[in-house]
């Protein structure tokens, strides 16, 4: 064999070890990802069973919207198990509609819309934007919309002008109290502040007549950090 034949066949086998190796990671980034759910599902039950034998209303409740949460981390692992690589949007779609089932029945819709593409979120990223939006839109469904009140919660998903992902949640219900006082029925917004700083976003509480909450994650910051 020539020189110029052993580098080529040389070359070949590095590629498909490369393809081997990537291969490889992948099939253990999708199994991590199937136990993880399927471990959060666990806790999910767990949960429920405990919220079921709670004789306290209080505790009842505060186990009911534990389980509530994890089933949102649990249905987030499942969208990356099935997809190869974490979306945003599915996580936001699925949040979106576990929430329409449940206010349905008092006229509540809660819809997702999906100006800009957005990927390349990693799944811490896409795990804590999904909570933190849940978390919000219940709230919403809470205390926005008491004797009857029927509306529209809606959840956005798309880029600012300066390219940032941005995920904003809004609603036609009561108008706000207090938006700085954290919320002791859910998360809180001091927590849901901290939950969005942990993944190097931003928190922006609604301007005066609004209701819009929107959640924004620097592309400039996550170049900078991955870079």
């Amino acid at each position: 064999m020539t020189q110029g034949g052993q580098r080529s066949a040389g070359l070949s086998d590095s590629v498909r070890n490369s393809s081997s190796h990537l291969q490889d990671h992948d099939l253990l980034l999708r199994e991590t990802n199937h136990r993880c759910s399927n471990d959060l599902q666990l806790v999910v039950s767990l949960l429920a069973l405990q919220s079921q034998r709670a004789t306290h209303p209080e505790a009842r409740q505060a186990l009911t919207d534990a389980m509530e949460r994890v089933s949102i981390l649990a249905r987030a692992r499942s969208t990356m198990h099935g997809d190869q690589k974490p979306s945003i949007e599915a996580a936001l779609r699925q949040v979106c509609e576990a929430l329409h089932a449940q206010a349905e029945p008092r006229s509540i819709l809660v819809s997702l819309q999906v100006t800009d593409d957005v990927d390349g979120l990693t799944p811490n990223e896409v795990t804590t934007l999904a909570l933190v939006a849940n978390e919000l839109a219940t709230n919403a469904i809470k205390h926005g919309y008491k004797d009857g009140k029927a509306g529209h919660i809606r959840v956005t998903l798309g880029r600012t002008p300066a390219g940032d992902v941005s995920v904003i949640v809004d609603d036609d219900g009561l108008p706000l109290v207090d938006t700085v006082r954290p919320d002791r029925s859910g998360l809180g917004l001091g927590l849901a502040k901290r939950l969005t700083a942990s993944i190097g976003g931003l928190f922006i509480p609604p301007e005066p007549g609004s209701k819009a909450f929107e959640l924004r994650v620097s592309e400039k910051l996550r170049i900078a950090q991955t870079g």
